[in-house]
């Protein structure tokens, strides 16, 4: 795929070529998209990242188990601390300043972002 854009998904949890069919399909579900070009693509993508969003961060983070339900609001959310701390443990491993993956640390970082802005106030 060298020299091919590509992007991670997640609603199904893997790296996308953007050219093709499914790349273009899934493009709303980019971690790293920006979903400034209109209102409507901002709500969307807020949408998604509320429902699918939020169960792609806890696969990343190992919390492969939990179901939230009703997506965001629901119960079930894994403890706070125990969150920080798998985040801690995998920053640490794939730090690319360890010889970890750049692009497996930014997916770590936009979960554990993605758990902290939705999960509900206690």
């Amino acid at each position: 795929m060298a020299g091919r854009e590509t992007f991670f998904c997640y609603a199904c949890n893997r790296r996308h070529e953007a050219a093709s069919a499914t790349g273009r399909s899934h493009a709303r579900y980019d971690i790293d998209a920006d979903a400034s070009t209109s209102a409507v693509q901002a709500h969307i993508r807020e949408f998604y990242l509320q429902t699918k969003g939020v169960q792609a961060a806890l696969r990343i983070l190992g919390f492969a188990d939990v179901r939230i339900h009703p997506p965001r609001f629901g119960s079930g959310w894994p403890q706070r601390e125990e969150v920080e701390h798998r985040f801690r443990a995998l920053v640490k491993r794939h730090h690319p300043d360890a010889g970890g993956d750049a692009d497996e640390f930014r997916r770590i970082h936009w979960a554990v972002e993605i758990l902290r802005r939705y999960r509900p106030r206690e």
